[in-house]
């Protein structure tokens, strides 16, 4: 196969289906968490922090990949990564306890981390500025298909299989990306650097990152527009399944809905980064972020029990996600073109731990309603509105 050319068509999707490993790893087995831990003989809580543990693989397998590609290039590395996601897949349907299935979805999550790690230097490498957020948020658009189609595609192995076979169904996903990805990814780090796995290197990266106004400030508003996302996912099963009694099926199509708005808002923000800053769009999409969320929580607690009271509230965060995320990314990536592996680590670390922490946290506290979700989405969504303002005033003030 012929390596593909950046900014068509198939390298879009060749992207999507990279950055994808992880949303597709986690949502498709959202439905199969109460068969799951009812066949394993586990409470349903602690197999929920399936999605917890994987996060945690996830986070480190990002610290490592990127300072080692800026070494020994993207693609050596990706296969390598692609290569344990299958293993650790397999071994996850192989899984006698709980306790064994927690350990694969860490190894599950390292290897997943290479796809969205190096998929997003790959882009960095190729791109910059506004073309860079303009593919990205194509590609975003392309990935929003895992959370689209995933819960489907769990609920309909369940009604047919056991939970195991979605992992198995993960390990052939992570073939096809192997194949693809070994036939279709060509090399796009023009200088490996020899020093870049040494830990002086290492540590001056992220002092770069850390110390940079703009990559400090659109990082910390893509890790809480991060947060919310996987306090959604992590919560999701539950209120939906749980507080409102939707079969795996009717859950499977309610995500769908809610995240095809994603889908809808990169597309939208492709279109407008030719036409407005990048600042500026962050900013409009965490209000309609905020107002959708807030307008969920004065339904729910005006009275309004039933599951469409939510829906707006999610899917709003969902459509403003896509106007947030990847704008927020190329600008904190903007500054780091020299260490485009080591940066892209240092704010997947952040943009990994911090989510998991605080989805986990929000779902300890699930009472049986969708407020906690729903108000600690509201709180991040809020807190990267306070961090773009602060940003303006300090330009104006400037």
């Amino acid at each position: 196969m012929r390596p593909v050319e950046p900014d068509s068509i198939a390298f879009i999707l060749l992207m999507a289906g990279l950055m994808t490993m992880s949303a597709m790893t986690i949502d498709i087995n959202l439905p199969a968490i109460p068969a799951t831990a009812a066949d394993l003989g586990a409470p349903t809580a602690q197999i929920g922090l399936t999605v917890t543990i994987f996060f945690v693989g996830f986070a480190l397998g990002q610290a490592v990949y990127g300072p080692v590609s800026d070494r020994f290039g993207r693609r050596p590395v990706l296969i390598v990564g692609i290569v344990l996601f299958v293993v650790a897949s397999l071994a996850c349907a192989a899984a006698p306890d709980a306790a064994t299935l927690l350990a694969m979805r860490l190894f599950q999550g390292l290897g997943a981390g290479a796809g969205p790690i190096l998929g997003r230097a790959i882009i960095r490498d190729l791109f910059h500025g506004p073309q860079m957020a303009r593919v990205m948020s194509y590609a975003m658009a392309a990935f929003i298909t895992a959370p689209i189609l995933a819960p489907s595609i769990g609920a309909v192995i369940l009604q047919v299989a056991s939970w195991r076979w979605i992992f198995l169904f993960l390990a052939g996903y992570g073939v096809v990306l192997l194949i693809v990805a070994a036939g279709l990814v060509r090399e796009t780090l023009a200088h490996p650097d020899p020093h870049a796995l040494r830990p002086g290197r290492i540590a001056s990266a992220w002092r770069l990152v850390l110390r940079d106004p703009d990559s400090r400030l659109f990082g910390a508003i893509a890790t809480l527009a991060l947060s919310g996302l996987v306090i959604y996912l992590a919560n999701a099963s539950a209120v939906f399944m749980t507080t409102f009694g939707l079969t795996p099926g009717q859950f499977g199509a309610t995500f769908a809905a809610i995240a095809l708005c994603a889908a809808i808002g990169n597309l939208v923000n492709a279109r407008l980064v030719r036409r407005l800053p990048l600042a500026r769009l962050i900013g409009l999409g965490v209000a309609v972020g905020a107002a959708a969320l807030a307008t969920s929580l004065a339904l729910w607690w005006s009275g309004s029990s039933g599951p469409w009271a939510i829906v707006p509230g999610f899917a709003g965060f969902f459509l403003a996600f896509g106007l947030i995320v990847s704008n927020s990314t190329t600008l904190a990536l903007a500054p780091h073109g020299s260490i485009v592996g080591a940066a892209t680590s240092v704010l997947g670390v952040i943009q990994s731990v911090v989510p998991a922490t605080l989805g986990s946290v929000v779902a300890a506290g699930y009472d049986g309603t969708p407020v906690p979700a729903l108000a600690a989405m509201f709180a991040v969504t809020l807190g990267a509105g306070v961090l773009a303002a602060s940003r303006r005033r300090t330009t104006q003030d400037a």
